[in-house]
């Protein structure tokens, strides 16, 4: 991001702030408390603010990936391993919700979501401290530390459900779980802040991948969405829409550019750019891709395509009809595979094959797409599935809105007949497969016996929908933190 690469020392800044934020919420954050000097002193200036925001995406960008694509696109059984009972890949039990799965694939871990949250509230305490600062800047750096917390605590609360809240920087308390009403109550807080201190664009060639107000009132739509307040969830979408400088990428066979990155359909996204090194490794992209575009061994398949998630045929023909039109089948998915098939009739996923033009495919260096946290289709059919609610009951709204994003993919309109909230939960996951979206549509929704391997009964009455919580970080708080009731 270019608030990381802007001057020659940001780089180590960020590097020293990140050590000190790393064990700055010790006792909830790291099983292992080890004394290292806080960053008390390392935010003095409105430039070294500029680098802690930098980190503060940074942090972001360490988590959100694959523990947004693992639980919300694996847990929704809308992606298969190629046998489940030989050269299984250890992602392909999450859909089955069973504790040893999502332990072993970082489901029981909070940690790295709570150095977000660290390195925000470290910002926002200094914020104040500083008296050389350009108004806009101070109002922007403040938007932003507030989004990222809200959107951080947001996961948290959709993951675990009850979670720690604590604003301090630095904090080596032991804290136990806040209720969920709590810390959304905070989330909406931060919310309104960034949306009083950001503007809708800043015009700086940073387009989707920081904080706006667009971006702050997309989150907060899906915040009241979640909270099943359908009536202000519309309106905020509205205002995305309507307000917005967002428009729907309309060239079909340019789809992928959305991916690639800060498309004008982008409302908030995690930049990921080889030259600036911005890098995972063994994360969403080689996890879906196979040959040409990844070649390395290292990702536990020794690079073969075995071993990919990828939906079965019968997963593509429960999302689209088989024989109907639609553009999506040979953009988000790649034609070939589509067409033919592999390893038992599976079809690779290709939102993120821009690899093979932009990244490097003989290694891991190959982050060139980003990953989108929310885009215009996204809060379309958010706005359309809160239009088709009881709560605000105006379904023909609904569907003009659900058929702007098919008419995107040349696909049939929807001109009424069945359930139009189930039509709508569908194009969602035709829309956003892969985005790490369907497991909490599932949730909000009220229907996540529809797709998923979870009962009704086991996730709305006993919880199931929570994750469970790791053992050392509930034992290391002297168990003021408390196991799900799920998970017991």
């Amino acid at each position: 991001m270019r608030i990381i690469t802007t001057r020659k020392n940001s780089i180590a800044g960020v590097f020293l702030v990140a050590i000190a934020l790393l064990f700055s919420c010790k006792k909830i954050l790291d099983p292992t408390i080890i004394e290292l000097p806080t960053a008390e002193n390392a935010i003095t200036t409105s430039s070294d603010v500029e680098k802690g925001v930098a980190a503060a995406y940074s942090f972001l960008r360490t988590v959100v990936p694959d523990k947004v694509f693992l639980m919300g696109d694996m847990r929704a059984d809308v992606f298969s391993s190629y046998s489940q009972s030989v050269n299984v890949r250890q992602e392909t039990g999450i859909a089955t919700n069973t504790a040893a799965a999502l332990f072993n694939n970082g489901g029981g871990n909070w940690n790295q979501f709570y150095t977000v949250i660290a390195q925000c509230n470290l910002l926002l305490e200094k914020i104040p401290q500083i008296n050389l600062y350009d108004d806009a800047v101070r109002k922007r750096h403040i938007g932003e530390a507030s989004f990222l917390r809200a959107l951080t605590y947001f996961y948290l609360a959709r993951f675990w459900g009850d979670v720690p809240l604590t604003l301090k920087g630095v904090n080596i308390d032991n804290l136990a779980r806040a209720p969920q009403e709590e810390v959304f109550k905070q989330i909406k807080a931060d919310l309104d802040v960034a949306i009083n201190n950001l503007e809708l664009d800043y015009g700086d060639g940073d387009r989707a991948v920081r904080a706006t107000k667009g971006a702050a009132w997309a989150i907060k739509a899906h915040v009241l969405g979640w909270l099943q307040d359908f009536s202000g969830c519309e309106k905020l979408c509205d205002s995305v829409i309507t307000k917005g400088p967002y428009s729907l990428v309309t060239d079909t066979t340019n789809l992928l550019s959305i991916f690639v990155g800060k498309s004008r359909e982008g409302i908030f996204e995690l930049n990921f750019d080889a030259n600036l090194r911005e890098l995972q490794q063994n994360k969403v992209y080689n996890r879906t891709l196979g040959m040409p575009w990844y070649k390395d061994q290292s990702d536990g398949g020794g690079g073969d395509d075995r071993y990919l998630l990828c939906p079965t045929r019968d997963q593509i023909n429960r999302m689209f009809t088989p024989g109907a039109r639609d553009a999506r089948l040979f953009t988000w998915f790649i034609r070939e595979t589509y067409l033919q098939g592999v390893r038992e009739d599976r079809i690779f996923l290709g939102k993120y094959r821009t690899l093979q033009l932009k990244g490097d495919t003989s290694t891991q260096n190959i982050n060139e797409s980003n990953i989108i946290i929310t885009r215009l289709p996204d809060i379309m059919l958010l706005r359309a599935e809160a239009l088709a609610s009881t709560a605000v009951g105006r379904p023909a709204e609904a569907a003009l809105l659900l058929n702007k994003v098919r008419a995107r993919a040349y696909a049939t309109p929807y001109t009424g007949g069945g359930n139009i909230q189930d039509t709508i939960l569908l194009e969602r996951r035709k829309e956003l497969l892969g985005e790490g979206q369907y497991f909490f549509d599932l949730v909000r929704t009220r229907k996540l016996d529809k797709d998923s391997k979870i009962t009704m009964a086991d996730w709305y009455q006993r919880g199931a929908w929570l994750l469970p919580i790791d053992q050392g970080i509930i034992a290391k708080s002297n168990f003021m933190i408390t196991q799900n009731e799920y998970w017991k």
